[in-house]
């Protein structure tokens, strides 16, 4: 139901960029750190060495781990105070003990993403901290009620149609919605309905509850009939892509205390409306610190990937104005020169097209 948005590159997503990987992030591996040496093995055969490993992995995933830890290891320094791995920690422990101890919860995760532990999955959650902490510093959400007014808590019920056997033609799928929504409006508990009826399996398990719901976040249908709603309505039947929705506003009675957590969302939606100007923030990042990537092909990898002009364009207000003041300039020297006119002329235009590229 909701939008899909693309990772901004292969691999590797912006929310959490640094909590993807299935190794433990920098402070684990500094606890627990291998000198692997350049020799892994012997034979007679020849020798195995760590560049024949790295090489077995591959440019690309070597370029991506070292980027994704580079920033890991910056962030973790840049933010060290804002946040509390004891707190985070201690948040995790209390969902281990909520699903029934620390065997069960390991076994979700390998079924969510093979490989990961639960001492990965902490690493993780630390590190997206840290990048939280950056992007709501880039993303600052001053206006609460702006912010408020963003999201909507909702409640929805979704009858799919489908083409398989034994499944809803569209004609079926949307007669059974309008049939479960004069039900609700006969008095039946719109909560019971979503629980019994609704094909959204994880909202059903919740009484069909979404939670607090942000401005871009679900299909252009649903969002515009959400947020018509006045507190504690029900919607018609909405068609969308997904089949036929019945949506319900809740009354927002705590959503002062949800604030943080909503400005949280917005800054997750600013992050993926905005990913040239996200890899712009770690290009600056970088160059803060001082990084450099001592191997070329990683260096080329990265700068190609990551750091391209376009995203530091993005992010350098004025970058723009000052192409277009450069592309001026060559244009009038090209108009004061008689000899080298049609030269300068042609250099302008290129200024002038690279501009209109960077904006």
């Amino acid at each position: 139901m909701k939008k899909k948005l693309a990772p901004i590159v292969v691999g590797l997503g912006l929310v959490g960029l640094a909590g993807c990987g299935n190794d433990s992030s920098s402070d684990s591996a500094a606890e627990n750190e291998t000198e692997f040496g350049n020799v892994l093995a012997t034979s007679d055969a020849g020798d195995v060495t760590t560049d024949d490993i790295l090489n077995e992995l591959g440019t690309d995933n070597i370029a991506n781990r070292t980027f994704q830890l580079t920033l890991d290891t910056i962030l973790q320094d840049k933010y060290s105070d804002a946040v509390d791995r004891e707190e985070i920690e201690a948040q995790i422990n209390e969902e281990i003990e909520a699903m029934g101890g620390e065997d069960q919860f390991a076994a979700v995760l390998q079924q969510q993403q093979p490989g990961m532990t639960v001492e990965t999955y902490k690493e993780q959650r630390i590190n997206n901290a840290y990048h939280d902490a950056f992007f709501a510093e880039k993303f600052e959400v001053t206006d609460e009620e702006e912010a408020m007014e963003s999201v909507r808590e909702a409640s929805h019920i979704l009858i799919q149609t489908s083409d398989e056997e034994g499944g809803l033609s569209d004609a079926e799928a949307k007669e059974k919605a309008e049939s479960l929504l004069q039900e609700i409006e006969d008095g039946r508990d719109f909560g019971e309905v979503a629980t019994e009826e609704s094909d959204d399996t994880g909202s059903a398990q919740n009484n069909g509850e979404l939670g607090y719901v942000q401005r871009g976040q679900m299909v252009e249908p649903f969002e515009e009939a959400l947020f018509n709603l006045e507190k504690g309505e029900v919607s018609d039947v909405v068609e969308s892509e997904f089949g036929y929705h019945i949506i319900k506003r809740h009354q927002e009675e705590n959503i002062d205390e949800e604030l943080d957590a909503i400005k949280r969302q917005i800054v997750s939606t600013r992050i993926q409306e905005n990913q040239e100007q996200v890899l712009g923030f770690y290009n600056d990042l970088l160059e803060e610190y001082n990084a450099e990537f001592e191997n070329e092909e990683i260096r080329t990898y990265i700068e190609e990937t990551y750091l391209n002009t376009d995203s530091e364009a993005s992010t350098e207000e004025g970058s723009t104005e000052g192409s277009t003041e450069e592309a001026s300039s060559e244009e009038e020297s090209a108009e004061e020169s008689t000899e080298e006119e049609t030269t300068e002329e042609a250099s302008a235009e290129e200024s002038t097209e690279e501009t209109s590229s960077e904006e």
